[in-house]
């Protein structure tokens, strides 16, 4: 029987047609009463919830594209504050079980990359135990919880390549959007007036910090250029423009962490890509070597060559009661503020750190005198997160890591064009949020389910080297 004529059948059925009905009512009759925009979200949610059921990759998308705006609305629970990410994701979860319930087939993947996922997820709770503050915690849990959650669903939704695209067009379409308004912003100069520099303002898009906004914008470009020069593949035209206006608004966002996470990245993209990108490397050094040298020179706009003029300061860590505070160099100064804070929590709690989202409870006890602000986080994600979950959290997420970047390389040896070349956009995302988690957090915003959706993409390109298509 076909699935039309199914689908027909159930329609004749009055069991199913009045209950339908029913809803239906119900459901009208709430849009008309209900306040416009609760009533357009209802009817919004009625449209979405039976597309993400009856394709749960779908739920999978819509999480990817309210990254960008997953802080706009919010909801307070217990202490939390509930965003447009944790219903996104949870929908999709929700829409796989069911899925799977249905077919009494329920596809889990296992790999060294998910029992290392899990692992850091339970080293977050038992540092949670220990927290002083239990919502805090709670929150950078979730945080990794929501990020098992995506990574388990995209192993079984995107293996084939066709979800696969969906997926990767959402990110695309999602960053594309985020950038535009960056530039939006830049052009027109509207924002808070502590984000300018000279008369330029910072890009920040939905992030409300330029550094997180930047750092999100960094995890899709190099997927864009990876896939922009794929050959007669549907992804390329999302692709290419994608690139432009994300590469774009990571400069605009004049966000030096993000700028050496990039570069490095399309370095090692580019040496790991073939033996004739390879040769692109000479002119690459070339350029940013010429860059660096109209920076010295006062060729370039004041404001880019003094960014430019700092970056070897991000290396150089120094006692900041001995530093001599000045307008330029201001920003160095309070991160490495904080750098020093977090490494005096992880010495007094070396196993399982102050808890984890505990850092700016506990920075009260560690702060350095004229750095009162804790700032949400110790602006290195690798100190934070000794400081907040000791030794075995920290090397956790180091395993994590470790585990991802091997599935992208060994995804560059995929039989297929397409998934070599997400195996090599996941490789660069990993150099990119590696390096800039140096200076920065970027599991906010909803980034780590973007961060999530890439490892996955990376442990598939991985497992095609053995199959005989995709």
């Amino acid at each position: 029987m076909s699935l039309t004529t199914l689908a027909l059948g159930e329609v004749r059925r009055p069991s199913r047609v009045l209950p339908m009905a029913a809803v239906a009512l119900a459901l009208g009759t709430m849009v008309a009463t209900l306040p416009p925009l609760y009533g357009a979200a209802l009817f919004g949610a009625a449209l979405v919830l039976p597309v993400v059921f009856a394709r749960p990759v779908l739920g999978l998308c819509l999480a990817l594209l309210t990254i960008p705006l997953s802080t706009e609305w919010s909801v307070g629970l217990g202490g939390l504050n509930l965003t447009l990410m944790e219903p996104a994701v949870a929908l999709a979860a929700v829409a796989w079980l069911w899925r799977g319930a249905r077919e009494r087939s329920l596809r889990i993947w296992p790999s060294a990359l998910l029992a290392a996922q899990l692992l850091v997820l339970a080293l977050f709770v038992a540092a949670a135990l220990g927290a002083e503050m239990l919502a805090p915690s709670l929150k950078d849990t979730l945080k990794w919880l929501e990020l098992v959650i995506v990574f388990v669903l995209t192993l079984d939704q995107a293996r084939d390549p066709g979800a696969a695209r969906l997926v990767l067009a959402s990110l695309l379409i999602a960053g594309a959007l985020e950038a535009a308004y960056g530039a939006f912003q830049f052009v027109t100069g509207r924002g808070p007036p502590f984000f300018a520099i000279g008369p330029f303002m910072r890009a920040f898009g939905h992030f409300n910090q330029p550094n997180p906004f930047a750092g999100y914008l960094a995890t899709a470009l190099p997927i864009a250029l990876a896939l922009a020069f794929l050959r007669r593949d549907p992804v390329t035209r999302w692709a290419r423009p994608a690139a432009v206006l994300i590469g774009a608004s990571i400069v605009l966002s004049l966000s030096r962490g993000a700028w050496l996470g990039v570069a490095l990245a399309c370095g090692i993209m580019l040496a790991a890509a073939s033996p004739r990108t390879r040769r692109l490397l000479v002119p690459l050094a070339a350029a940013l070597l010429l860059l660096f040298s109209l920076a010295s020179l006062g060729v370039l706009p004041a404001v880019l060559a003094d960014r430019l003029g700092i970056v070897a300061e991000y290396f150089g860590p120094f006692d900041v009661r001995r530093a001599e505070v000045t307008p330029e160099n201001w920003a160095i100064v309070e991160r490495m503020a904080h750098w020093q804070a977090a490494w005096d929590m992880f010495r007094d709690h070396p196993w399982l750190g102050v808890g984890p989202g505990n850092y700016a409870t506990a920075y009260e006890e560690y702060f350095l005198p004229g750095w009162l602000e804790p700032l949400g986080h110790a602006h290195n994600y690798y100190l934070n997160l000794a400081a907040e979950t000791g030794v075995v959290g920290l090397a956790g997420y180091l395993l994590v890591l470790a585990l991802g970047f091997r599935a992208a390389v060994q995804g560059l040896a995929a039989r297929t064009a397409f998934w070599r070349a997400v195996a090599l956009g996941v490789l660069g995302s990993l150099v990119a949020i590696t390096l800039h988690s140096a200076f920065d957090n970027l599991y906010v915003h909803g980034v780590s389910v973007q961060i999530g959706v890439l490892l996955a993409l990376g442990q598939i390109a991985a497992d095609q080297r053995s199959a005989a298509g995709g």
